[in-house]
């Protein structure tokens, strides 16, 4: 018979849940680096739970609980359970969920709103959530492109007649030489694009601290990789890339242009120039992920990515 207890932050139950995932996410799965890391980035005053689901020795599940902390919706949790293939359909799923929801009850503060997200191919998951009375408001549209596949010579006179009008296009390891605010400036684009971005909440700006550790100091991190468009020293677009956890792997990080620069190509030639250098880089393939009445959506089909699934996001009211 299984057993649910509190996560132990050792290097063998680190391992444990990232093999867990893995069996479950082959493609997109956290490595143990993933983790850590995430762990040592939250913002203290954020709560998080995670726990573990134990037969004879073996963790064979885990789900975790956190406060949306960037949600503007006070009350705002998510959840997520992870079992592995070989040990579905035993209860373990319904076991967690009663142990996440009992963990709500006490929580400052009250839930108001509990989401979570799942692929749409995982049917078991997407009727696990339906039957607790989930339901589904946002809908984001996995694709991949095999970069051996990609040629930017279509892209070039674009990025030359940009270039020609005074915009120009540089790494993260040359902004970071030429503008000693680099962070400041990053992290204000971050903010003003995600404003824009399709997502099944209001968010609130990231401190700028939590910013840099979640994104500029994470293991998957690529500095060259990472594209950044610039008109007079202004920062008004970027497109960045993460190491992704398959050999040859990569996925997108955040591909946006400022308003009053958009409709003029930017973005194309941000990600052109992105892909082509994991291309000169050696790298495979690349993964991401967007909703589905996303114009970026359109960009990247155009650019040669290929739809393998969706993932889904799904939310529940919580009445006190």
């Amino acid at each position: 018979m299984f057993s649910i207890r509190p996560f132990q932050p050792t290097d063998a139950e680190y391992e444990a849940i990232a093999a867990v995932e893995k069996a479950v996410y082959p493609e997109n799965a956290d490595t143990v680096a993933d983790f850590k890391h995430a762990d040592a980035s939250r913002e203290p005053e954020q709560f998080f739970q995670r726990w573990v689901v134990a037969e004879n020795g073996r963790i064979l599940a885990f789900a975790q609980l956190q406060q949306q902390i960037h949600s503007s919706t006070s009350g705002h949790y998510r959840f997520h359970i992870t079992v592995h293939p070989d040990f579905e359909r035993r209860g373990v799923g319904t076991a967690v969920y009663n142990q996440i929801w009992q963990t709500l009850q006490t929580q400052d503060p009250h839930p108001a709103v509990l989401d979570a997200h799942c692929y749409q191919h995982h049917q078991q998951a997407v009727r696990f959530l339906e039957k607790r009375g989930f339901r589904q408001v946002m809908r984001w549209v996995i694709t991949r492109m095999e970069l051996p596949k990609f040629d930017i010579t279509p892209f070039e006179p674009l990025i030359s007649k940009r270039q020609t009008q005074g915009i120009s296009f540089v790494t993260l390891p040359q902004l970071q030489q030429l503008n000693e605010n680099w962070l400041e400036a990053l992290h204000e684009l971050d903010w003003q694009l995600v404003q824009d971005e399709p997502l099944p909440y209001t968010p609130k700006k990231m401190p700028q601290e939590q910013f840099k550790k979640m994104f500029i100091e994470s293991p998957n991190v690529l500095p060259d990789g990472w594209m950044i468009a610039l008109e007079n020293g202004q920062t008004i677009g970027n497109s960045n890339l993460d190491k992704g956890p398959m050999p040859g792997g990569l996925s997108t990080g955040f591909t946006g242009v400022m308003r009053d620069y958009r409709r003029r190509g930017l973005a194309t030639a941000l990600k052109a120039l992105s892909l082509n250098w994991a291309k000169q880089a050696g790298y495979q393939f690349i993964r991401t992920g967007n909703e589905e009445h996303n114009p970026m959506l359109t960009l990247n089909k155009k650019l040669g990515f290929q739809e393998v699934t969706a993932s889904l996001a799904f939310e529940k009211s919580v009445t006190p």
